[in-house]
């Protein structure tokens, strides 16, 4: 009921969870959660969250200012989008599937997604999700080896999802 992708690319989980969301929507699959929005963008810092299934974006980045130099996440912001999608979670009809950007640093500090995983999963509601290479060994201890890898493409995402449902 759990699965992740890895990619070493920068951004290409990201594209992939997302373009996987729109081909489950397209279909008429019943989806939740986030994934990352493609959007013109003011920095290379700015992050922004598209919402399953209703397709609102939010942006979870803090804007640092002109001559900064480093990225920083709005906890509080990613925190606001959580409680959204937990909100969802807690009328998910049957066949519905939870998509999440990543297992990122906030999710390994034990914030951000890592609740909503958790209790989607409680909800016999399949999850897929990015491991990022860096939170890999803290995605490992979370999911106590429940969590199956899949081959980074949306087809083997579709028949991971499609064994879920058996």
């Amino acid at each position: 009921m759990l699965g992740f992708i890895t990619c070493s690319v920068r951004g290409e989980a990201d594209r992939l969870i997302a373009a996987l969301a729109d081909r489950l929507l397209a279909e008429g699959r019943g989806v939740i959660g986030m994934v990352r929005a493609e959007r013109a963008q003011r920095s290379e810092c700015e992050m922004h969250l598209r919402l399953l299934p209703e397709g609102s974006i939010h942006e979870i980045s803090q804007d640092l200012g002109r001559g900064a130099n480093a990225c920083a996440l709005d906890a509080g912001a990613l925190e606001l989008v959580v409680a959204q999608v937990a909100r969802s979670l807690s009328d998910t009809p049957a066949g519905t599937v939870a998509l999440f950007n990543k297992f990122g640093k906030q999710e390994a500090a034990g914030r951000g997604c890592r609740d909503l995983i958790a209790q989607a999963i409680a909800a016999d509601v399949p999850v897929i999700l990015s491991v990022p290479p860096e939170t890999r060994a803290d995605f490992a201890r979370f999911s106590e080896g429940f969590a199956q890898e899949v081959a980074p493409n949306i087809e083997a995402l579709v028949a991971f999802l499609t064994a879920c449902e058996r």
